[in-house]
């Protein structure tokens, strides 16, 4: 079968309401199903999808948001939306959204379940619909920084790569998340964005000294994702090392601190001071 070929996203009050069509290749489908399955987890809920006797090979669904799981609303995560056709047992399940409308809204859409839970629902990164519940950071694979540079001018360690898009929405926000592994303590700064053509274009500096700012990034190894803000979610990517790693030393608290990273292919890593 065919990817299917999604014609309408639109919330209806709390419901999600899908139509598309399917490619025909032979005989019409006599069942289907939507599966909601989620993405950081073994949950996986199905609601039943709609094959009209007149419509051909057309499709369509609605999602209750509130009471998709019976007795109460779909678990906080993230779940991805698939269409599942034929039989039980012989079903095959695709993911929905990589062929859709061209006038196909591709900007995340929100509402909020009682006590001001987000939902969102959107195109993610490779095309692919997913309903975001909680907006909280997931993981969203990951990006390799093309640069490490240093800025002599305002002792800043300055971070850019690129994101290549694939019919999604552009983020309203970014920053650079440096984590420690154990501690649990993370520091961020703004990173900015510029789009052209189908690249997203990322750069974030971070402080080494105290030349401009009384809290550089502490001593310590540090992890670092990069984190993009949509309208009420937001993704995780993890930030790969570049082929070129840095190795310099700064002057902290009159005196000289050694400054380093990881080299690709491993993830990217900053350590300030000893490792």
């Amino acid at each position: 079968m065919a990817d299917p070929y999604l014609t309408e996203v639109a919330w209806s009050g709390m419901s999600l309401r899908l139509l598309g069509r399917l490619e025909p290749d032979g005989s019409r489908p006599a069942e289907a199903e939507l599966l909601l399955r989620e993405r950081d987890g073994d949950g996986l809920i199905s609601v039943p999808a709609v094959l009209p006797a007149a419509g051909g090979h057309l499709f369509e669904a609605l999602i209750d948001i509130t009471s998709v799981c019976g007795d109460g609303p779909l678990p906080n995560g993230l779940w991805d939306v698939e269409l599942a056709v034929g039989p039980n047992g012989v079903a095959r399940a695709v993911p929905l959204g990589h062929r859709h409308a061209p006038g196909l809204d591709p900007t995340p859409q929100r509402r909020f379940l009682a006590g001001s839970t987000t939902v969102t629902v959107y195109f993610g990164a490779y095309g692919t619909l997913a309903i975001d519940v909680g907006g909280r950071a997931h993981p969203g694979g990951s990006t390799r920084a093309e640069t490490l540079a240093w800025n002599e001018h305002d002792d800043e360690l300055v971070v850019s790569g690129h994101i290549t898009f694939q019919d999604i929405a552009m983020p309203v926000s970014a920053k650079l998340r440096l984590r420690e592994p154990g501690s649990g303590r993370r520091y961020e700064v703004i990173a900015a964005l510029e789009a052209g053509g189908d690249r997203l274009t990322y750069t974030a500096s971070v402080p080494l000294t105290r030349a401009f700012t009384d809290d550089p990034l502490p001593r310590g190894t540090w992890e670092a994702f990069l984190v993009l803000g949509f309208s009420g979610m937001h993704r995780e990517l993890r930030v790969m090392a570049p082929e070129h790693p840095i190795g310099l030393q700064v002057w902290r608290r009159l005196r000289h601190m050694r400054v380093t990273s990881t080299r690709a292919p491993a993830a990217l890593a900053v350590t300030v001071g000893r490792a």
